[in-house]
């Protein structure tokens, strides 16, 4: 854990770069396995976004002046940040472990639609820590992972038919 206990920006920048690089991992591998075309080719579109998103935080540039977040205690912020990364956060050949663990185009797609969740948790936290240069952009990768939840929702509904 950081010391101070909370992430900074810069740090939290770095943790949404893998966080990106994970998803992409993933939906490759998810999209070679799921059966139904349409769920193939929204997992390929994703790891496509996936890829975007990492390159949107790769060219932010690290705050110039670096500040830990207000806590109502010593590391409230970095245990739920934590909380949240633990089962996403894995190194690239425990998501394609993952992806190859998932039985039917239904787990795949259940799968995704928690990882986007838990990634827009994320990014409303790394929002906080951005200088106002970044917010508006952040804004914008917020609204095109809720977008990835609207369309794994709708083709998840679609497939539990």
């Amino acid at each position: 854990m950081p010391e101070g206990g909370a992430f900074t920006a810069t740090e939290m920048v770095g943790i949404a770069v893998q966080l990106e690089q994970n998803g992409q991992i993933f939906y490759l591998e998810a999209a070679k396995r799921a059966v139904d075309e349409e769920a193939q080719r929204l997992l390929e579109w994703l790891a496509h976004e996936e890829q975007r998103h990492e390159e949107v935080f790769r060219e932010m540039l690290p705050p110039e002046k670096e500040h830990r977040p207000a806590e109502e205690y010593a590391g409230q912020r970095s245990e739920y940040v934590q909380a949240l990364l633990e089962e996403r956060l894995l190194p690239s050949e425990k998501v394609i472990e993952q992806a190859l663990s998932l039985a039917s185009d239904q787990e795949i797609l259940d799968f995704a639609l928690g990882f986007e969740k838990d990634t827009i948790l994320f990014y409303y936290e790394l929002r906080h820590l951005m200088g106002e240069a970044q917010r508006p952009i952040m804004e914008d990768v917020l609204a095109q992972e809720k977008t990835h939840v609207e369309r794994l929702r709708r083709l998840c509904r679609r497939c539990a038919r």
